[in-house]
């Protein structure tokens, strides 16, 4: 019981303006969500976990569109490769070979001192001279140098710094001083000079000692490094469709695993990111989606029907294109790839043009083409030709009048799919065969796209109660069985019904109504008439009226029932609801005011009956269709009253009844205006003054040859059959079949009138 009373608290707070609000935004919420959910169905590729080093069990192939990606791990190696390359930067220390020469002046200077110094003795002089000099000499080899001229020791010294200058001048590292020590003291060997002058050269050489003058600079080989590597770009990958990965049985490398990683194959440890980005792409579009019928079409976002149709739409055809997808068409990736032409984007277009109009399907469909887009991994090409032909589905059912036509349809969006696709595929240098495959596939969407809007749209018509403009032709087809019916059963009805019809559409043109609803509601307006046919003026035969014998209120009865019976009927045949409610509506809350003045005649006290007991039980007209319908139907029963109407005659009594009807306050709820009313009178002048056309009158030598009967009227006058003598008479027998005539029109003090023992029937 607590349950029942908290699901009736939740339905009355359902019905409030935050209800309805709270709903709408949880119906478009669980949409979004459910449309993430079909998305992610294979979103991120096949399960694939490798190591570098491990050997493959399959071949691995890319199935996505081309990628280019900047590979770290060949920069890396064509960065150490260069690094590799670069030459030890090494610095020369020129200051060291100036203190060595510096070193050798000043010893010769020594010697030239001591040889010029004649205070001292001989020995003396050696003393001085193995003090000064570096290095181990023998007697020989000093007195040599001492004796020889100051030519021939500057000869000596000179050739010594050069062959030392031109040794070290281009650096020597500290592992290199023994090696070039050596190869001074060869080349002292083989200078011009004398024996004595090599040895005395080769033992001072000994005693000198060699710093090295080249040593490694680490700061700027480490900077040149640097700077090469910076130089070197990024290395860029490009990874075709189609194009295999690794193949089986031979050694991951390091770097296919990173070609995995990067197009998004090897499964990565925590998948959430991505799922959280494709939640929020949704998001995004429903929220776009949102926004557009907020502010462009506030009346498709009023009714909860419309919201829950559109995410209906939008998840049935995003699992249909997601299913279709996954069906590999060929071991070759590139030629596989070529489904995602075949996703039925145009049977999304048309069924929402068909549904809800062509200016929301517009927006819908690129929405929809979007989502092909990521459904095939981001591929703009898939997205461009789902627009394209989905636009072209939507064109397609302007002039639809029937379900055949969708086969016309799929021939157009075939077409757009070829030159779009063919269009793409120059442009990108595609090969031919993969081309031609792509180009079967746009000629499979068009046909598929039909025959999914024929075989959906039924079904979302019923589901959802929606009239469309095809379940509407349908409807309008006489082979329909109620129509079929009411031409055998109420041949009066059937044909005023028909009349009724093209006055409503007429005006519902001109007024920019809904004129194919309007010209179907007349139809069945009074469908209700099939349950006591015999009862209804237009169905009975000459001199027999039931009503005769009836008290008022009973033939009021009989004559407003066929509104409820009637809706019952179309209720029962599962008409659509548009159509239910103006049969409802048809007549208004108006009297039936012959049998209202009949009663008022037979009563002891006319004061005592009361108008609504004859009054039909409404609602009255809600819609514009509805009023036209109800105007349509009054307007030709008056005007069929008129015997030999002239246009004149025809314009007065439309005028009049719409003025009625207005007065009456049929036309409060229905919105139309004073300019709609005079432009509604127009139509139904031209059209009754086109069927109430003049006759020719024939000679009476022509009929007696033709029929030999005078009486017979070869105009075909519908109404010849049915029209009265007297006005009384005539409106006496339409309120007795139900239809508006002067009484109902809003001559309420009109009494029935007599014509003698049988009233003439209309």
């Amino acid at each position: 019981m607590s349950g029942k009373l908290g699901w009736q608290k939740t339905h009355e707070w359902l019905k409030t303006k935050k209800g309805r609000k709270t709903y709408r935004t949880l119906l478009w919420v669980f949409f979004a969500l459910l449309s993430t959910l079909i998305m992610s169905i294979n979103l991120f590729g096949s399960s694939i976990s490798l190591k570098e080093g491990e050997i493959a069990t399959q071949d691995i192939y890319y199935e996505g569109p081309t990628v280019t990606y900047t590979s770290e791990i060949r920069t890396d190696e064509m960065r150490n490769q260069a690094a590799s390359q670069v030459e030890k930067i090494y610095r020369v220390d020129s200051q060291v070979l100036e203190n060595l020469k510096q070193q050798i002046e000043t010893d010769f200077d020594a010697i030239y001192t001591a040889a010029t110094n004649n205070d001292l003795q001989s020995s003396d002089k050696l003393k001085v001279l193995r003090e000064s000099l570096v290095g181990t000499y023998s007697d020989a080899q000093l007195r040599f140098i001492l004796e020889i001229t100051e030519t021939d020791r500057t000869a000596i010294k000179d050739g010594l710094i050069e062959l030392i200058a031109n040794a070290m001048q281009p650096g020597v590292l500290a592992e290199q001083i023994d090696t070039l020590r050596q190869s001074i003291l060869d080349s002292i060997k083989v200078l011009d000079f004398s024996d004595q002058s090599s040895d005395f050269l080769t033992a001072y050489f000994e005693g000198l000692h060699l710093e090295a003058n080249k040593t490694y600079d680490a700061a700027a080989t480490t900077a040149k490094i640097e700077k090469v590597m910076r130089d070197i770009a990024g290395v860029q990958v490009t990874v075709l469709s189609g194009e295999k990965i690794i193949s089986r049985g031979y050694v991951v490398t390091a770097e296919q695993v990173e070609k995995l990683q990067y197009l998004g194959l090897q499964t990565k440890n925590f998948q959430g990111f991505s799922y959280l980005g494709l939640l929020l792409f949704m998001g995004l579009l429903y929220f776009i989606f949102w926004l557009y019928i907020r502010i462009y079409l506030p009346e498709t976002r009023s009714r909860q029907v419309n919201l829950i149709l559109i995410g209906v739409l939008l998840n049935l055809m995003l699992l249909i294109c997601k299913l279709i997808s996954l069906v590999s068409i060929s071991d070759k990736a590139e030629v596989a790839a070529q489904i995602g032409f075949l996703l039925p984007v145009a049977a999304f277009s048309m069924l929402f043009a068909v549904l809800m109009g062509r200016r929301i399907s517009i927006f819908a469909t690129i929405i929809m083409g979007i989502c092909v887009g990521v459904i095939m991994h981001g591929e703009l090409s898939y997205a461009f030709v789902a627009i394209i032909g989905g636009i072209v589905g939507v064109f397609s059912t302007h002039r639809l009048n029937q379900r055949g036509q969708f086969v016309g349809s799929s021939v157009y969006i075939a077409a757009a799919n070829v030159v779009a696709i063919t269009a793409w595929g120059l442009l990108w240098d595609i090969k031919l065969q993969t081309l031609g495959v792509g180009i079967l596939m746009g000629v499979g969407n068009g046909i598929l796209s039909a025959i999914l809007t024929t075989g959906i749209l039924p079904f979302l018509e019923n589901l959802f109660r929606i009239t469309t403009i095809v379940r509407l032709l349908e409807l309008s087809n006489f082979n329909h069985p109620l129509l079929k019916r009411l031409m055998m059963e109420a041949p009066g009805t059937y044909h005023h019904s028909i009349l009724v019809g093209n006055l409503a559409e007429a005006a519902a043109d001109a007024i920019g109504a809904n004129a194919l609803l309007v010209r179907v509601a007349s139809y069945y307006h009074d469908i209700g008439k099939l349950k006591r046919p015999y009862f209804f003026i237009e169905n009975q035969l000459p001199g027999e009226n039931p009503h005769d014998k009836l008290a008022p209120t009973l033939s009021t009865l009989l004559i407003t029932s066929h509104v409820k019976e009637g809706v019952e009927m179309l209720e029962e045949a599962k008409l659509p609801k548009e159509i239910i409610e103006i049969v409802r509506e048809h007549h208004g809350t108006g009297i039936l005011p012959y049998f209202y003045h009949k009663a008022q005649a037979q009563a002891t006290d006319p004061s005592t009956v009361k108008k609504e007991d004859f009054a039909y039980p409404g609602p009255r007209p809600q819609t514009r269709e509805a009023a036209l319908v109800l105007l349509a139907d009054s307007v030709q029963a008056a005007v069929q009253s008129i015997s030999n109407p002239t246009k004149a005659q025809i314009e007065a009594k439309v005028k009049d009844i719409i003025n009625i009807k207005e007065e009456e306050g049929q036309l409060f709820d229905c919105h139309l205006t004073f300019k709609d009313l005079g432009t509604i009178a127009q139509a139904f002048v031209m059209v009754l003054s086109g069927i109430n056309h003049s006759r020719i009158d024939y000679p009476e030598e022509v009929l007696t040859e033709l029929g030999g009967d005078s009486s017979v009227d070869l105009s075909h006058d519908p109404k010849s059959a049915t029209t009265t003598e007297t006005d009384a008479s005539v409106s006496q027998s339409v309120e007795a079949g139900g239809q508006t005539n002067a009484y109902e029109d809003g001559n309420a003090d009109a009494k029935p009138k007599r014509t003698g023992k049988k009233q003439e029937q209309a």
